[in-house]
């Protein structure tokens, strides 16, 4: 991914999650646990969620945020490639798949967090700080439907 704008790190993440709740779904189809395909589609409706809040995301102060140049940073851990299904996926219990799912969300708190920190007084620092805030609040959503199915 080459990212040089907040715009179209926006762009890119609302992308990734609108992908990957497809992916996630593709590659789960073939399990035989049905907890964890239940879990798979609760997730991708998660994503397609996100994707949507992030394709309308705009900065609340101005514009100048989306201009505001910036690095990526994403080479230690790639993350999923979403263009083809893995069948790794349906092979993961439930309880495998949510921590996959979070560890793939704690990666892009990491990757706004590096930029933040490369911008703290610029006026993207605001909105890498909502980019924050959404996602954690979405995976502890996922997190406590998660909990409850595991109850079930």
């Amino acid at each position: 991914m080459h990212i040089e704008t907040m715009q179209e790190m926006v762009e890119w993440s609302a992308a990734y999650h609108q992908s990957f709740a497809g992916y996630l779904q593709d590659s789960v189809a073939s399990s035989s646990d049905e907890r964890a395909k239940m879990l798979s589609d609760y997730i991708a409706d998660h994503e397609r969620s996100l994707a949507k809040v992030l394709f309308a995301f705009k900065p609340t102060e101005s514009d100048a945020a989306l201009g505001t140049w910036c690095a990526e940073f994403l080479n230690d851990q790639p993350l999923p490639n979403t263009e083809k299904t893995d069948v790794r996926w349906a092979q993961m219990s439930a309880d495998e798949m949510f921590a996959e799912v979070s560890a793939i969300h704690a990666q892009l708190i990491d990757l706004y967090r590096f930029l933040l920190s490369r911008c703290i007084a610029t006026p993207a620092a605001e909105m890498l700080e909502q980019l924050i805030d959404i996602e954690e609040h979405e995976i502890k959503l996922m997190a406590q439907s998660a909990n409850r199915l595991h109850e079930m």
